[in-house]
């Protein structure tokens, strides 16, 4: 009878103890929109935590009652081990229990938007272009226009198999596109029809395949690039435009998979900020904010497989397209942050050591 009233009362306090922690849990989730954590809680009851309970029953136990290797010693233990496996076992089950009963409904939404995602993905032929973008702030293939000239030697540092180079008019002398992301050999017989426009990669060093000063212009689109090695291969005046997204874009999407905030900004003053440490001259530094509004999933995965084919996964994003799901049933539009920056610097003597 004694060890009854004792489980009980164990139960009792472990229950309270979880329930309060299960309505903090909750809070978190539906301010942080995570439907993911609702279909995780409709499952069936199973325990798996014995290991880890009986490690914790005897850390507790030998600090309590010290070590003493007696028969009633071992005795008590391997019953206080079997109580606090038992009670903590009944705890969970009750837990599951009334959180599944507390939030039904949005277990069941959740379990909805699962399926339509499920069927989603299934579908053929997704397409749907009914997002809207704010206005940019910028163009920044006039900014090129602005400073080519016709004798002038250019690089395109992009990721798009050589497209804005080819279609950017009016070019200059010689054309270079540099492709660090790419290694189909394919990419150098693609236009063959223009004798002065090339297409090359790094070197096997991460050099660009340059001499020192040897271009006019260097236009970097949304690519890594490396400061010193810009500098190195511009010539004295030459002009370096540089065109990236910043740190705040799609930050709803990033901030799901990457919930540790990053410490460094990335935005038109931080890059900025490097070059003129190389020694640089920043002529234009413009950070551009906007939003883009869908209304539907379908026209988030077709936005995505345009820009970034990858996050158009929705199986392995479902994260995050249930919660835009939500969003848009709820108020019947998602919002994603955009943020990119231009800055445009020129060269104005040797590499500045820093």
């Amino acid at each position: 009878m004694y060890l009854f009233l004792y489980l009980l009362w164990f139960i009792g306090i472990l229950l309270i103890f979880q329930l309060i922690i299960f309505e903090f849990q909750k809070r978190k989730m539906d301010k942080a929109h995570n439907m993911n954590w609702y279909l995780a809680l409709d499952k069936p009851f199973n325990y798996n935590r014995t290991g880890y309970m009986a490690f914790i029953c005897v850390l507790c136990y030998c600090l309590a009652m010290g070590i003493s290797l007696t028969f009633s010693w071992f005795f008590y233990l391997i019953l206080f081990i079997a109580l606090g496996i038992v009670a903590d076992a009944i705890v969970q089950y009750l837990t599951l229990t009334y959180a599944k009963r507390r939030c039904s409904k949005q277990i069941e939404e959740a379990q909805y938007m699962k399926d339509s995602l499920a069927r989603l993905s299934e579908a053929v032929e997704i397409e749907d272009h009914s997002y809207v973008k704010s206005s940019p702030r910028y163009d920044e293939l006039d900014y090129l226009r602005h400073y080519i000239k016709p004798t002038d030697h250019v690089a395109f540092i992009t990721a798009d198999q050589g497209k804005t180079a080819y279609e950017f008019t009016p070019k200059g002398e010689a054309t270079f596109v540099l492709e660090p992301y790419s290694k189909d050999e394919t990419l150098k017989y693609k236009y063959t029809d223009d004798p002065s426009f090339k297409v090359t990669q790094l070197t096997a060093s991460g050099q660009m395949p340059f001499k020192d000063n040897k271009l006019d212009i260097i236009f970097c689109k949304n690519c890594t690039y490396t400061k010193e090695e810009v500098n190195r291969v511009l010539k004295n005046n030459g002009y370096f435009i540089v065109n990236q997204n910043g740190t705040a874009n799609l930050k709803e999407f990033v901030q799901m998979y990457m919930p540790v905030k990053l410490k460094k900004t990335w935005d038109a003053y931080t890059c900025a900020q490097s070059l003129e440490e190389l020694g640089m001259h920043v002529i234009e530094k413009i950070d551009d904010y906007g939003t883009i509004r869908f209304n539907s999933v379908e026209a988030i995965y077709t936005y995505f497989m345009e820009v970034s084919p990858e996050l158009a996964d929705i199986n392995k994003y479902q994260v995050f397209y249930i919660n835009a799901m939500k969003a848009i049933r709820e108020q019947h539009y998602f919002d994603l942050t955009t943020h990119k920056f231009i800055v445009v610097a020129q060269k104005t003597g040797a590499l500045t050591q820093v």
